[in-house]
C-alpha cells in the first residue's frame, strides 16, 4: 500500500511539472496581452467556479522576473466581470510550491527555530490620482533609487499630486481569513523603504508572533478551542504561551496571529484563494465605488490603468512583473 502510495504521487508531481513546464514554454513563445476586459454580468460570482467567470475573455499576461528571478517569467490569466455595484477579477497562475513558511517557527532539538521561506503574494497596483507616466512605465514609476544596496530602496510617488492604490494578497497573513490588504502609495520624503506605502484606514492587519527576545512564539492555539483554520493562529483563539507548557519535536506554530474581523477602507478587498495541484487561483472584489480617498473609484465609461506583480515565496524586490496594463469595461 505504501508504494502504490508513493508511486501516486510521483506520478502526480510529474503530471504538475510537466503541465507547468508546457505553460511556461508556451508564455516564452507569446508576448501576452495588455488589455483586460471587465464583462457586465447580472449576478456576482460567487467563487471561481461560477458560470459567471465563462462571459469573460480572458486576458494571457506575460509576468518577466526581476532581482533574484531576473530572466524568467511566469504566464498568468486574468478575467474580470463587473455587476452594477461590484467588481471581480480572477487571477490564476502556476506556482509549483506553496509557500507558507513566513516566520513559521518549529520546535526543534529543545528549542524554537524560524523556518526559512517567506510566503506567495499578488499585487496590484492602480492610479488614485493620475501618477506621471504610470500608464507607460506600470510599477517602474514607483520604484527609486538605483542603488545596488536594496535596502536604501523605497516605493513612493513623485509628487503630493499623484496617490496609486496598492492592493497587496498575501498568502499567509491575508489569504486564510478572507482579504486582501488595501493600501496606497504616496509620497516618501525620508526615502525609508516602507514610508510611501500606506495601510488604507481601518483594521484587520495580522500580528506578529513572537517573544520580545525574538527567540520564539509568545503565543499559542488555546487547546480548550477548535482550529477554524488550518494552519493559521486567529488571535481570538490564541493564549501566551507559558513556562509549563510542553512540545514535542517538530511541533510548528505560526508567525503571525490573523484577525477574522477586518474594518473599513482597509477591509474592501474581499478574497477567495485557493492552492491546488501546483496552481494559485485568487478572486477579489471590491465595490466599483468605495467612497474612500484612499481606493481607485472606477467609472464604466473610462480605462483604467494598472499592473500586476507575483513574488513566489520572496520578498517585494525579487517578483515577476507585468507590463503597463489597461482595464475596459463591456
Amino acid at each position: 500500500m505504501k508504494k502504490v502510495f508513493i508511486i501516486l504521487v510521483l506520478v502526480l508531481t510529474v503530471g504538475t511539472l510537466t503541465i507547468y513546464n508546457a505553460s511556461i514554454a508556451a508564455a516564452k513563445a507569446s508576448k501576452g496581452e495588455l488589455v483586460l476586459i471587465s464583462q457586465k454580468v447580472k449576478s456576482a460570482p460567487a467563487d471561481a467556479g461560477s458560470s459567471e467567470w465563462n462571459k469573460a475573455k480572458q486576458a494571457n499576461i506575460i509576468l518577466t522576473g526581476a532581482g533574484s528571478v531576473e530572466g524568467n517569467i511566469i504566464p498568468l490569466k486574468v478575467r474580470s466581470v463587473h455587476t452594477k455595484d461590484e467588481i471581480f477579477f480572477l487571477f490564476q497562475w502556476y506556482d509549483y510550491n506553496k509557500s507558507m513558511n513566513k516566520k513559521k517557527w518549529k520546535y526543534t532539538g529543545g528549542k524554537w527555530v524560524k523556518q526559512k521561506g517567506d510566503e506567495d503574494r499578488l499585487g496590484v497596483v492602480w492610479e488614485i490620482n493620475r501618477v506621471d507616466k504610470f500608464a507607460n512605465k506600470g510599477c517602474a514609476v514607483l520604484c527609486h533609487n538605483e542603488s545596488k544596496n536594496e535596502k536604501e530602496w523605497f516605493y513612493a510617488v513623485s509628487s503630493k499630486r499623484e496617490k496609486a492604490d496598492l492592493w497587496h494578497w498575501k498568502a499567509v497573513r491575508s489569504n486564510p481569513v478572507g482579504y486582501t490588504e488595501d493600501t496606497y502609495v504616496t509620497t516618501n520624503p525620508s526615502k525609508e523603504p516602507e514610508a510611501g506605502r500606506i495601510r488604507d484606514a481601518g483594521s484587520g492587519k495580522a500580528k506578529g508572533n513572537s517573544t520580545k527576545d525574538k527567540s520564539g512564539p509568545a503565543y499559542m492555539q488555546d487547546p480548550s478551542k477548535s482550529v477554524s483554520i488550518p494552519g493559521s493562529l486567529l488571535v481570538a483563539h490564541a493564549v501566551e504561551i507559558k513556562g509549563s507548557a510542553t512540545f514535542k519535536e517538530g511541533d510548528e506554530i505560526p508567525g503571525y496571529m490573523l484577525n477574522t474581523s477586518w474594518t473599513g477602507s482597509f477591509a474592501d478587498l474581499k478574497t477567495k484563494g485557493v492552492w491546488k495541484d501546483g496552481k494559485w487561483t485568487v478572486m477579489i472584489s471590491r465595490k466599483l465605488k468605495t467612497g474612500n480617498d484612499d481606493d481607485v473609484q472606477y467609472n464604466t465609461r473610462k480605462k483604467y490603468p494598472f499592473a500586476i506583480a507575483v513574488f513566489d515565496n520572496a520578498h517585494e524586490h525579487n517578483s515577476y512583473n507585468s507590463e503597463p496594463l489597461k482595464l475596459q469595461f463591456k
